[in-house]
């Protein structure tokens, strides 16, 4: 295709070794031995050990780690069948991260059954709705009973759940969901197509519920949908286009938005052997680590698409800056811990984020919470977002992952700041972002008198960072209180945003008497439903050690792991 000749004319010459390694490595034995066998294995062993010793000495980012799915095909059924294990000649490089759990008992099985049974319950709730009013549409509207079609028309709550329903067991829905998406042509849209929401969620779960599940159809949507997405590479750094429609494109970005695709084109290229997905998203990696940043790991959220530069010095992990922080671990966890780029580019984020971002409180009860600003020419902005409640899993993760004790307890005393902002308010629900008074601020600020937070916006969006945060320290530590927050979060969840077509959100979460907004995001059931549910799931289902969540909580397998749901 034109559109991809342009994108990056040193493609083959540069990126060529590390695709095929990238892909799989194949040593071949050639020499015929006339040795005996008792005497020909000790040398095949020598020999393959200093092969490989020659390798990483060669290629120290190698990415021989992600391997290409040997599959079986039903052609009547046109469904593949992931095989129990992959084909790989590399180990990988991860530690465990999961608590190694105990057995429950019987009291305890009852009422974890129970709570995640009142989760599914809640998801086909909303499905139903979805279904009755807007099927085919992007999302319901929940009072209104009406559609909205504002992320390509092409269903983007049907897609995003696929991989829920799957884990769910609910085969019915999923079958009659993917019969629908079989004739939805991803190529073609009438409306400005958002780069970063399509991958997300469209591409992102299109692969998902295909590893899951092994049906062909989806793999060969993400196929169509990657390809029409490839042309947005088509700028001058070779950073996305995030907004592009007819011809039309924007030069000015947002990291999360431009920064965010490499765990879909990455697994793409896995599932398809085609190393162009994989070199398309790793000049991006290489732009932003070369790009000039005024402290090192923290990155600007404005970026020239022309020049590969920062435009604006104001820096954020929540809004406009979250999945980007977010990328560079996760994609280091899917190679399998084979690309030492990606370490050091997240590595040197953690530690500034903690230094520069992270933040004492003045909470008089709990002097023990830390919370998260921005930062703008170097001044701290104390004002967190709910998006940013993300940052406990990651850094949670990176301990285990990276062996860096020190961020869990950090993660720790984030996430009771997180779950504080839902706790003090009349709903048990916590804000869009609110202004917390840093422990080194002598301001006197009645605000804060009447409240224990300033309040900035208070509306609820149903967004999954704070449950997430509770399911991935559950999973990691094992402590049962992340359940019980998580249950009462639920709890709350039912009381003030159900309505009797699905969920909504909230236009003030401080009032006693919440109003509803009329708008279920479709990534409620891809993501506050779904960490829900695992977070009362037995460990061993979407397993930490096996998957990686993309940012939309669609679960790929890391690759030389084990199938195991």
């Amino acid at each position: 295709m034109s559109g991809r000749t342009n994108i990056d004319k040193r493609t083959k010459r540069e990126y060529s070794v590390e695709y095929h390694t990238f892909l799989h490595v194949n040593h071949k034995m050639n020499k015929k031995f006339s040795l005996s066998l008792k005497f020909i294995l000790p040398i095949i062993f020598v020999f393959l050990f200093c092969q490989i010793l020659l390798i990483f000495k060669k290629y120290p980012n190698d990415y021989s780690i992600i391997y290409s799915q040997p599959i079986q095909e039903d052609p009547d059924s046109g469904i593949l069948s992931p095989s129990k294990e992959f084909s790989s000649e590399h180990n990988s490089l991860l530690p465990k991260i999961q608590f190694d759990f105990p057995a429950e008992s019987s009291k305890e099985r009852k009422v974890r059954e129970y709570r995640k049974e009142s989760i599914k319950q809640g998801f086909l709730h909303s499905w139903k709705g979805y279904s009755k009013y807007a099927w085919g549409a992007d999302e319901v509207e929940p009072l209104s009973n009406t559609s909205r079609r504002h992320l390509n028309g092409w269903g983007a709550t049907m897609v995003d759940a696929l991989d829920t329903m799957w884990i769910m067991d609910l085969k019915e829905e999923f079958n009659n969901a993917t019969n629908y998406l079989s004739g939805v042509d991803f190529t073609n849209s009438y409306m400005d197509i958002n780069f970063f929401e399509t991958v997300i969620r469209y591409l992102g779960g299109l692969l998902s519920a295909h590893e899951l599940s092994g049906n062909i159809i989806l793999l060969q949507k993400a196929k169509d949908l990657g390809e029409v997405l490839y042309h947005a590479f088509n700028s001058q750094s070779g950073l996305p286009y995030n907004h592009w429609y007819m011809g039309n494109k924007y030069s000015r970005g947002i990291l999360a938005e431009v920064g965010s695709s490499q765990l879909e084109y990455m697994k793409l290229a896995q599932l398809t052997g085609n190393g162009s997905y994989f070199d398309v998203v790793q000049k991006v990696i290489d732009t932003f680590d070369k790009a000039k940043k005024s402290i090192p790991g923290l990155y600007p959220i404005y970026i020239d698409l022309d020049t590969g530069e920062f435009s604006v010095d104001e820096i954020s992990v929540g809004n406009f800056g979250d999945s980007f922080y977010e990328y560079l671990l996760k994609q280091y966890i899917l190679v399998g811990g084979s690309n030492d780029q990606y370490k050091r580019m997240y590595e040197e984020s953690a530690e500034n984020i903690v230094k520069y971002l992270v933040k004492e409180g003045q909470v008089k009860d709990n002097p023990e919470l830390l919370f998260i600003g921005s930062y703008s020419y170097g001044r701290i902005n104390p004002k967190m977002d709910h998006l940013s409640c993300f940052v406990p899993g990651m850094l949670a993760i990176g301990s285990k992952i990276l062996n860096r004790s020190r961020d869990l307890d950090v993660a720790i005393r984030i996430a009771e700041a997180c779950y504080w902002s839902y706790n003090v308010t009349a709903t048990g629900i916590g804000p869009e972002n609110f202004i917390f008074l840093p422990k080194d601020d002598s301001s006197n600020d009645d605000q804060f008198n009447q409240f224990p937070m300033k309040k900035s916006d208070t509306r609820y969006l149903l967004r999954p960072e704070t449950i997430e945060s509770l399911f991935v320290l559950y999973r990691i530590t094992g402590d049962k209180k992340y359940q019980e927050r998580g249950w009462k979060i639920w709890e709350s969840i039912e009381k003030w945003c159900k309505t009797p077509t699905a969920y909504s959100g909230l236009q003030d979460v401080t009032s006693e008497t919440p109003q509803q907004n009329n708008n279920m995001e479709s990534f409620f059931l891809a993501e506050t439903i779904k960490y829900l549910y695992l977070l009362f799931s037995t460990p061993d289902v979407i397993s930490l050690d096996t998957y990686v969540f993309n940012t939309e909580a669609h679960p790929f397998i890391i690759q030389n792991k084990s199938l195991n749901t």
